[in-house]
């Protein structure tokens, strides 16, 4: 009778008995494949990693561009328009000056 717990095969349990040399170098061969196998999943892991965030970092760098470009675009506006309403005002007062009743031009004859 087999004894519980007892090392040996079980019916239904586990591979056929080997040659216990044989056995523990097919162990050590499947524990080096098995290391292999996770170091390329854990390689191939932190690969798409490093280039996931290397394209996030590319999107938030071309997303900053932008921004700065809007920036400089809407103060160029900014100063254009402020420009513009200092030369209007300048033009005002020239109109002014020139069309008051001392202005020498505007003397009936």
């Amino acid at each position: 009778m087999h004894q519980p717990g007892a090392p040996g095969l079980r019916p239904g349990a586990g591979p056929f008995p080997m040659n216990p040399a044989l056995a523990a170098q097919a162990g050590h061969h499947r524990t080096i494949a098995v290391t292999r196998a996770a170091a390329l999943r854990w390689w191939r892991a932190g690969y798409e990693a490093g280039r996931q965030a290397a394209e996030h970092e590319h999107q938030a760098l071309a997303q900053w561009d932008r921004l700065v470009a809007s920036f400089h675009a809407q103060r160029a506006a900014d100063q254009q328009a402020k420009l513009d309403a200092l030369l209007l005002e300048a033009i005002a007062a020239l109109a002014d000056l020139f069309s008051g009743p001392d202005h020498p031009g505007n003397r009936p004859a």
